[in-house]
């Protein structure tokens, strides 16, 4: 049976995100697994009110897990999703979950930043894309033309 991780940075686009994913899990009879990462030294503030810094590591995964397992409820089929939070660095955390968990494909989004913001704040999905030993579905979140 293939197993799918859909990593998501529940940001406001992760919800398309996941039903993007899901629905390919669907078409290839897949088990999926819901990840995110909880970036050391960064909260999981709203993008709207800024970083959100505390120390508290295990409180804020377990924020992420209540967060992921809403979006696991909304879904028919939940009992075949697993959720998964770990803590680090997301483009290396990704890589490794899903190359440690016998993964199939690993589904991830891009916010499609170009130029200067390119070059400041960097791409987990062009990381992850250039380093992953599995087949990799980029979801692009802004589908509309430039």
């Amino acid at each position: 049976m293939s197993n799918i991780m859909i990593a998501v940075d529940l940001g406001n686009f992760s919800e398309q995100l996941i039903t993007t994913g899901l629905e390919w899990a669907r078409k290839m009879d897949a088990n999926v697994t819901l990840f995110s990462v909880v970036e050391i030294g960064m909260g999981i503030g709203l993008p709207e009110s800024g970083p959100v810094f505390t120390d508290d590591i295990p409180a804020r995964i377990r924020e992420v897990e209540e967060r992921l397992e809403t979006y696991r409820q909304n879904y028919p089929d939940s009992n075949r999703i697993k959720i998964l939070v770990t803590a680090g660095s997301p483009k290396n955390e990704t890589l490794d979950q899903a190359h440690g968990n016998n993964i199939s494909m690993l589904v991830v989004g891009t916010h499609g930043r170009t130029g200067l913001d390119h070059m400041l704040l960097g791409s987990n999905a062009e990381y992850i894309i250039r380093h992953s030993r599995i087949p990799v579905l980029v979801i692009p979140y802004n589908q509309y033309e430039h």
